[in-house]
């Protein structure tokens, strides 16, 4: 099965059965997971803050590391490759706080509610998530079942619904 490697600030999208995608060091940073079960199409979008408003140059650049330019562009790239928006549900993990309280929660906390934010705003249903506390997380993504699944401080994989 290939792994499709989801680095920070950065997002994939496949409808390719045999595909993987994976994206490890979710801290403060997180991860929006989307899939369509009927079209047999998902993604993931590694982001690493909440807005882009004061950075709009940046985001131009690295669109994916904005939640607020990243989720919109995810659920674009979803239906370029056959999804049907009513009919992709969402996953969203990550949003710790490693560093302290001050900035790190802002960030975290940020991420988080950027997330909801938006994806309640493209009506898609948030099935679960998996979020703040103060461990690292990782998650994957099977193209071919829809299954997620979320590593967490443990250090083992187990389905994420």
């Amino acid at each position: 099965m290939p792994q499709i490697l989801v680095k920070l600030a950065d997002l994939a999208v496949s409808k390719n059965p045999e595909d993987l995608l994976v994206v490890y060091g979710l801290g403060s940073t997180a991860a929006v997971i989307l899939y369509d079960d009927g079209a047999r199409v998902g993604g993931i979008v590694h982001f690493m803050l909440p807005n882009s408003a004061s950075e709009s140059r940046r985001a131009t650049d690295y669109p994916a590391m904005y939640a607020d330019v990243a989720i919109p562009l995810l659920v674009e790239s979803c239906i370029g490759q056959g999804a049907r928006r009513e009919s992709l549900t969402a996953r969203l993990a990550g949003g710790s706080i490693l560093m302290g309280q001050g900035i790190s929660r802002s960030i975290s906390e940020g991420n988080i509610a950027a997330a909801r934010k938006i994806l309640a705003g493209f009506s898609i249903p948030l099935t679960t998530e998996d979020t703040g506390g103060n461990h690292n997380r990782a998650v994957r993504l099977e193209i071919a079942t829809g299954k997620t699944f979320l590593k967490g401080p443990n250090g083992s994989w187990e389905e994420f619904r």
